[in-house]
């Protein structure tokens, strides 16, 4: 089915705008469809684990607006954010940029994807 974003369109986000590029259109589906398994297991995935295992090709550390265009996308469908699902590989803690609550997040996204 693919993202419901398209390349262009613009959001805000954060206190910002941000405008969803080709990249992210064209990967973000694979991340989401990655990012619905790991809720199905229960579990979290480090921002390294989701590079590889969603086959992306720019740094772990560059994913952040990729998962605002994912968790957008997720709004859009009336769905839990996926954004907290992904953790640092040392702290196992969100993005320093995540708003919200991740454990009780973590939470309503088990329970909406088992």
């Amino acid at each position: 089915m693919g993202l419901l974003l398209r390349p262009g369109d613009r959001f805000d986000m954060k206190g910002r705008t941000i405008t969803v590029t080709q990249m992210q259109a064209d990967v973000g589906q694979r991340v989401r469809d990655e990012l619905i398994d790991v809720a199905r297991r229960g579990q979290t995935i480090t921002y390294g684990e989701l590079k590889a295992s969603a086959q992306l090709s720019h740094p772990p550390n560059g994913m952040g607006r990729l998962l605002d265009v994912i968790s957008e996308d997720c709004r859009l469908r009336g769905e839990p954010s996926l954004a907290p699902l992904v953790v640092n590989a040392e702290t196992l803690e969100v993005g320093a940029d995540y708003e919200g609550a991740p454990n009780e997040d973590r939470q309503r996204l088990y329970d909406h994807w088992s």
